[in-house]
């Protein structure tokens, strides 16, 4: 075995060791998608949120930090050259205590001299739960652009969802971030609030962004996962889904009503049609696809229309 196969083996080898307890796929940010992903959790702390499956059933659990450094030492060795950007893997590692992700910062820095920051999925709740102190120290050891699920800004929506975070709470974590000087990523969930609390979803979302400072915005279209609970209540007729149709009109509502100057990311795969581009210089082109694209897919041909896109992301 030549010395090139011997390390494709071994890279192989250690990529399974590192993710295999991640199941089929696992979920990142889309704004730290090229990043070193560092195992630290399995996971989501909280689970309960109705619309949710990522987790694929899987129990929550931190990784000990023997654990965690044998997974960067064989991250060393699959990334020889220079790696500057690195995200905690798992569904919110934000929720370890400050003085264990202190640690894994210390591990990391060892290993990756040249890392630039960390990144992580947190909940409101794994911010807010941290002191003022806390966080400057993280963001001084080298965590940035953590990503928030704020999902929605309104309280009716966040509590039918069973979110276990409210409003003020989403609004007091991104304000700790700012004063702590970590930059955030958002995102945000078209159809959450089905077709009885859609206004409110749109307009109170709108409305807590104004007040916040993402440097991106993504926006995301729900799917209804074939685990989440959320089913039982569309089955029920408690919860009225909106059509692709009318989840792209309340993003073009939700873009209009923005005022903060932003990243607009709406190129996730679950939205109808793809846009991204900085608000609020390009609002008004966003503003113009989006109603073209509303003309050019008739809702009599919506249907043929998903079937190719979605039948793509399977083979992608």
């Amino acid at each position: 075995m030549t010395q090139l196969s011997e390390r494709i083996r071994k890279v192989r080898q250690f990529k399974r060791e590192i993710y295999q307890e991640y199941g089929f796929y696992y979920y990142v940010p889309m704004a730290e998608a090229y990043t070193v992903q560092v195992p630290v959790t399995v996971s989501c702390s909280y689970g309960k949120c109705l619309y949710c499956d990522l987790n694929q059933g899987m129990t929550f659990r931190e990784l000990s930090l023997k654990e965690i450094e044998a997974n960067i030492e064989k991250l060393r060795y699959i990334n020889d050259k220079p790696s500057k950007r690195f995200l905690l893997a798992g569904g919110n590692p934000f929720v370890l205590s400050a003085e264990k992700l202190l640690r894994i910062s210390e591990m990391i820095h060892a290993h990756f001299p040249e890392c630039e920051y960390i990144s992580a999925f947190s909940r409101a709740d794994d911010i807010t739960r941290k002191s003022p102190d806390d966080l400057r120290m993280l963001h001084e050891a080298g965590y940035d652009r953590l990503c928030i699920g704020i999902e929605s800004g309104c309280d009716d929506v966040l509590k039918f969802h069973e979110k276990g975070v409210t409003r003020s709470q989403n609004l007091e974590a991104m304000k700790m971030l700012d004063d702590a000087g970590i930059k955030y990523s958002t995102y945000i969930m078209l159809g959450l609030g089905g077709r009885s609390m859609s206004e409110a979803h749109v307009k109170d979302t709108a409305s807590l962004l104004n007040n916040a400072n993402p440097f991106e915005l993504t926006v995301v279209t729900l799917v209804l996962f074939k685990g989440a609970r959320l089913i039982e209540k569309v089955r029920s007729h408690e919860f009225l889904r909106m059509s692709p149709f009318d989840a792209l009109k309340e993003e073009r509502e939700l873009l209009s009503l923005l005022t903060i100057n932003t990243v607009f990311n709406a190129t996730h795969k679950t939205n109808l049609f793809p846009i991204k581009g900085r608000i609020p210089e390009h609002k008004n082109i966003l503003i113009k696809k989006i109603d073209n694209a509303v003309n050019e897919i008739s809702e009599a041909g919506l249907k043929q229309y998903e079937l190719k896109r979605w039948h793509k992301w399977g083979i992608e």
